[in-house]
């Protein structure tokens, strides 16, 4: 379910990108509106999109956050201990420390 999150979040954002004829850098907030969302944030700056991912909650009721990357080039999501896989879910495991 998380693979299909992200996946669809940098659907999104690529098509939202393409559609502003060539935006450098664009930025989205799934995160804003669904509030159990697990990706938060995704800023898409040409070939590499940040995707800022929420790992959890802490004791203190504060969220647990992660980045990582996904390249349009290679095709491959980095996870922010830079360790690059073809499978979203894998990197962001990595990056949550799942």
């Amino acid at each position: 379910m998380r693979t299909l999150l992200i996946a669809a979040t940098l659907a999104a954002s690529t098509l939202a990108t393409t559609s502003y004829a060539g935006a450098q850098d664009f930025r989205q907030y799934p995160g804003f509106k669904d509030k159990d969302a697990f990706v938060e944030m995704t800023n898409d700056m040409g070939l590499i999109v940040e995707i800022t991912l929420r790992c959890g909650r802490r004791a203190n009721g504060k969220i647990k956050a992660g980045i990582m990357t996904y390249s349009k080039l290679e095709r491959l999501y980095c996870s922010s201990q830079n360790r690059c896989y073809r499978d979203a879910l894998k990197a962001a495991d990595q990056t949550c420390g799942g």
